[in-house]
């Protein structure tokens, strides 16, 4: 047992330390390269940078990367970098927490080290095919997309949506991986409130498989909600986002969805 112990401290001690002796490409703006074992490479998101890397800013062009404590480095200045000196770069400190917990995440999902069950903005409650909304969305639509994994060879899935207040359940049936509904649909009668799920049988137990919540809010609930994350858009704004990819990562990531 203490074999084992000093096994798994050696590990997660090596795994700490990789994270620390790398960064990892979030987002790019015109021509920048790495050179790994000399091959020359585009840089692109999800491009890992290792301490024997280096890395080509050409004119113009500009770098954000992210590491795995939640920090982010802005290169923007033409030149020739190895990782030591490309943590120069680093940002200001976020002013918000979100900041942080959205890059550590955004850390693991371009590693690969995510699963569907690693939600930031719900509860995971058994495997799923759901993707959105997510479990405990807020959506300010009157289209409201439903999008969910495929899987297998099977060619048809059921879209069940169910009212919270009357317990009305909708069912369809398709051979695609979305599906649009509009408020004025008969089932977004009388709540707000709603449930959904999908499934590759016709007719599942209800009663055993996962649903996502989620709830219809108007503009002004949503532009309330909105300033709970006033420093969190503020942190992406510097870091060049337009208010529409704001408003994606808002939807996406804590399911606040306009």
């Amino acid at each position: 047992m203490e074999k084992l112990y000093i096994k798994l401290v050696f590990l997660c001690l090596v795994s700490v330390a990789f994270s620390q002796d790398s960064l990892c490409v979030y987002k790019t703006e015109g021509m920048s390269f790495i050179e790994i074992n000399a091959q020359q490479k585009s840089l692109k998101k999800g491009t890992l940078i290792g301490k024997n890397d280096i890395v080509k800013i050409l004119p113009d062009a500009k770098v954000t990367a992210i590491d795995n404590m939640g920090n982010s480095y802005d290169i923007n200045k033409e030149g020739t970098y190895s990782l030591k000196y490309l943590r120069n770069f680093k940002t200001t400190a976020a002013t918000s927490n979100f900041t942080v917990r959205y890059f550590k995440h955004l850390w693991n999902e371009l590693q690969g080290k995510t699963e569907d069950k690693a939600l930031i903005a719900g509860v995971f409650r058994g495997e799923t095919l759901m993707i959105f909304p997510k479990d405990s969305s807020k959506i300010a639509t009157s289209k409201i997309s439903f999008k969910w994994n495929t899987e297998g060879s099977n060619k048809l899935y059921y879209l069940f949506v169910k009212n919270s207040s009357t317990n009305e359940i909708l069912k369809i049936e398709t051979d695609g991986s979305q599906l649009a509904l509009y408020d004025e649909h008969p089932i977004f009668n009388e709540s707000d409130i709603f449930q959904w799920t999908v499934s590759t049988e016709a007719f599942p137990n209800l009663d055993n498989i996962p649903f996502f919540n989620f709830e219809l809010i108007d503009r002004t609930t949503y532009e309330t909600l909105k300033t709970k994350y006033a420093a969190f858009i503020t942190d992406l704004e510097n870091l060049g986002h337009t208010e529409t990819e704001i408003e994606t990562i808002l939807c996406e990531t804590y399911g606040l969805c306009k």
